[in-house]
């Protein structure tokens, strides 16, 4: 089985490798939706103040490119795994400016899959997720910890009430 299926994904089908989540277009309307919500700096909400500073022009937050970057990774993998809980998020980086009107591409490769030390019924997906322009400008990077189920493993009753390992 594979990530491209439509079969509920646990541990054991989760492949180390690269998998295209594919890509969404930002427009200036909700760069500034977006940031006028939840990070209202003026180089994020107002195009003159945008215009006069260093990246000379409006910008997205790069929440709202890491938001962006959450939700075509949901869509084409996430939606289908046996997600219990996210674990963590680590190295986040943002890499260069995303403008209105540019395409955002991205990508998720796992590189490592183990089973939990404290639950035997879930297991740890390590994945590192990039976002860049379609000119190929990486604009984002980091890694996630996922807890995800396994097949056929009952919970061990010490740990089935906690998705908290590291």
């Amino acid at each position: 089985m594979t990530e491209s299926n439509t079969e509920t994904l646990y541990l054991e089908d989760i492949e180390e490798r690269t998998i295209q989540c594919g890509e969404v277009e930002v427009t200036a309307d909700e760069i500034r939706e977006f940031a006028e919500q939840f990070d209202p700096l003026p180089i994020h909400t107002d195009p003159e103040a945008a215009a006069e500073s260093r990246y000379d022009g409006l910008i997205a937050s790069g929440y709202h490119t890491l938001s962006l970057s959450v939700r075509l990774l949901v869509d084409a993998v996430r939606s289908r795994r046996a997600v219990v809980a996210g674990l963590g998020i680590d190295d986040v980086r943002w890499h260069a400016p995303v403008r209105p009107g540019d395409t955002l591409v991205v990508e998720t490769t796992v590189l490592e899959t183990r089973p939990s030390e404290s639950d035997p019924s879930t297991g740890v997906v390590h994945e590192r997720i990039t976002a860049e322009k379609s000119d190929g400008t990486e604009v984002l990077s980091l890694e996630n910890h996922e807890l995800v189920e396994r097949r056929d493993v009952e919970p061990d009753d010490a740990a089935a009430d906690s998705p908290g390992e590291q």
